[in-house]
């Protein structure tokens, strides 16, 4: 998404993060959401349920257009599922550049990484004992221009902090 104009983009992705968490009796899922933005800024959006969507890219895109921005990577994670980790931090992120960019790397000029306050999720069973705790951090790098034109976002995703799984009830 582009956040700035045609002639001064600020490319934006947004990141969400699922949780799950199998108990005795139930299963549930959380999920939080962050934008982060090219020029380094973020916002928190929900942190709860939310509604999973992939965005379409074109695969062959003809020309590099700074003024519309696309999304590559990957920018739905499911970090916990079942009680047992499932994120892959080097394959698992996100950004927005340029319309025709086929890497993040044919862009210059990065800085960061930025990164968000630390986030987390528990889940407590029916007596109150702690099932799940998974604490992460979103971070991104930002800025990057393409030959001095807008500023985007690559690497976006997840720190993890804490990963907590109580795995008897599994």
């Amino acid at each position: 998404v582009n956040y700035g104009t045609s002639a001064a983009p600020i490319g934006g992705v947004d990141i969400q993060v699922s949780v799950s968490s199998h108990g005795l009796f139930e299963k549930t899922t959380k999920v939080c959401t962050m934008t982060v933005k090219g020029d380094g800024s973020s916002e928190l959006g929900t942190c709860e349920h939310g509604k999973f969507g992939l965005s379409q890219r074109n695969a062959n895109p003809p020309t590099i257009d700074p003024s519309t921005v696309v999304e590559i990577g990957k920018t739905i994670y499911q970090a916990i599922k079942d009680n047992q980790p499932t994120l892959n931090t080097t394959v698992d992120w996100a950004g927005a550049v340029p319309k025709g960019v086929t890497s993040w790397t044919q862009l210059e000029n990065w800085k960061g990484p930025s990164q968000s306050e630390s986030l987390y999720i528990e889940f407590k069973n029916f007596v109150g004992m702690k099932l799940t705790k998974f604490a992460w951090r979103f971070a991104w790098k930002y800025g990057g221009d393409m030959n001095g034109v807008g500023q985007y976002v690559t690497e976006a995703g997840i720190e993890i902090d804490t990963a907590y799984a109580y795995l008897s009830e599994h």
